[in-house]
């Protein structure tokens, strides 16, 4: 009896040392996510996937070497679609048993690296639109037009060669139809900058879409926040309150208290009768001073209320309340 109630709180022991084990673990885990995975590291976990068409262009070896010897990794893949340039990110993940999981998601913005006397023909044929169109549509992602060689195919005495008047006018069209921005570059060197770009602002976006996602207002220590349950909107709409003149905090939280928001109080100023019955019933709010023996009440009075319904009910832009 003693051996088995013995075995039984060795066995107990064993069992709390493993899940200790696995907590340290587990927590382990989640922080190496966290570090891996900071805004600051975004090299650390993207990459720039270049079709294979690209680095056979004139300049093309030349562009990433000159990315790679700024940190940013680089694959040569043969793609589906010729001269696209994708982005990839390296998701990072804990689980229950402490073990990080790595997954790669391709991003849904791509770049088309064309010739600009390719896409000059193209628009001479009336075919860009729909080809981008194809481009777009196979690679189910938002492609950025880049158009290498556009100075010396300006200059270009060879006859039938597209005039400028034409491209600004296939480019314009091609973002208007298709919303795609198209860059003019002189050589295949000037679109490392490009890519370094697209691949920073990549790589930062999810933790820009979550500080968004947290706040609405990007806030200061002197600024007013509010979260995603709209606490502390109250205190904003007292603040704009005070932006009126003769509107101390006093009268603005008793104001607030009563109509606790600014579509509130323009509906009360909308359905009185007229305005002097809406900035009379306004003066007579109760506005409540220090506490205590030093307590007293008085009202908002006749000249806040006057700017606050003039404020609230105005439409005129330009008008100056006295």
């Amino acid at each position: 009896m003693a051996q088995e109630s013995n075995y039984l709180k060795g066995a107990s022991k064993e069992q709390k040392r493993i899940e200790k084990e696995k907590e340290k673990a587990v927590k382990q885990a989640q922080s190496a996510v966290a570090k891996g995975m900071k805004k600051e590291n975004w090299m650390e976990y993207m990459d720039v996937i270049i079709d294979e068409n690209i680095t056979s262009e004139k300049g093309g070896t030349q562009m990433i070497t000159a990315l790679e010897l700024e940190g940013i990794k680089c694959d040569v893949i043969q793609q589906a679609i010729p001269n696209i340039i994708c982005f990839t990110r390296t998701e990072m993940s804990s689980d229950d048993n402490g073990a990080i999981n790595k997954s790669k998601i391709t991003e849904d913005i791509f770049l088309l690296v064309e010739q600009a006397d390719d896409v000059g023909t193209r628009i001479q044929q009336e075919t860009l639109i729909s080809y981008i169109r194809q481009v777009a549509s196979t690679c189910q992602a938002n492609v950025t037009l880049f158009a290498i060689g556009h100075d010396k195919l300006m200059k270009s005495k060879r006859a039938g060669v597209i005039k400028r008047i034409e491209w600004e006018k296939g480019v314009l069209e091609l973002q208007l139809d298709l919303n795609v921005t198209t860059y003019c570059m002189v050589d295949m060197t000037q679109l490392v900058d490009y890519v370094r770009m697209f691949c920073k602002a990549l790589g930062e976006r999810p933790h820009k879409l979550k500080q968004n996602k947290d706040l609405f207002i990007e806030a200061s220590k002197q600024s007013l926040f509010v979260d995603v349950q709209g606490n502390g909107y109250l205190q904003v709409f007292i603040a704009q309150l005070q932006d009126i003149r003769s509107v101390n905090e006093a009268i603005a939280s008793a104001v607030a208290q009563q109509y606790p928001s600014p579509l509130i109080l323009s509906n009360f100023i909308a359905d009185s009768n007229n305005s002097d019955a809406a900035v009379q019933k306004l003066a007579d709010i109760p506005v409540r001073r220090g506490v205590g023996s030093l307590a007293s009440v008085r009202r908002v009075g006749p000249e806040a209320a006057r700017r606050i319904v003039a404020f609230y009910s105005n439409t005129n832009p330009d008008l100056k309340i006295e």
